[in-house]
């Protein structure tokens, strides 16, 4: 399968979970991940706001901002520019953008990709090497080549999601953790 076929058939994987399996499957990955000690530790978190059938992040979200982190999702402006890192106080703050993704209305409180500790990454495959298949855009691996080193890069996923070997390509960004259910 080439990479566009892959992410078909990955997305129509994911979509077949059912409602109740994805939400034991979500309240799972949840915990492991407040739990984590990379969380625990993070002051400011970098997360996709979730959409569809991918893992969801609203109870993370609210779960950080509750204990005082900064938590900050993304805003795509084009293909050019990529996306940016902006903070949020609450879901409610943010409004259906691009792909129908709930995004923030505007720039006003951008955050330097540098100054993230943690960031949860969304996907459609992944494997046990660090490899990624994202939704072809290339967004997250531009962004992603902007924050600090030590910046951890955690993907959420469901275990079906997993993969033996993920296509990676030269400009592709592994990433270093994969939380599951």
């Amino acid at each position: 399968m080439n990479k566009k076929e892959l992410r078909e058939h990955m997305k129509e994987l994911r979509d077949s979970i059912t409602c109740e399996k994805r939400a034991r499957y979500d309240e799972v990955i949840y915990k492991k991940v407040i739990n984590c000690e990379y969380y625990t530790n993070a002051k400011i978190l970098f997360s996709y706001v979730s959409f569809g059938s991918e893992v969801c992040t609203h109870k993370i979200i609210e779960h950080a901002l509750a204990n005082n982190k900064t938590v900050c999702v993304p805003k795509v402006i084009n293909r050019t520019e990529g996306m940016k890192a902006v903070k949020i106080n609450s879901l409610e703050e943010l409004n259906q953008g691009n792909f129908g993704v709930l995004e923030p209305e505007n720039l006003e409180k951008s955050i330097a990709p540098e100054a993230i500790d943690l960031i949860l990454i969304p996907g459609l495959a992944f494997d046990k090497f660090g490899g990624r298949l994202g939704y072809g855009a290339g967004y997250y691996d531009s962004f992603l080549k902007e924050v600090k080193k030590d910046a951890l890069k955690i993907a959420l996923s469901y275990s079906i999601q997993i993969l033996d070997k993920v296509p990676m390509e030269a400009h592709d960004i592994f990433i270093e953790n994969l939380i599951t259910n």
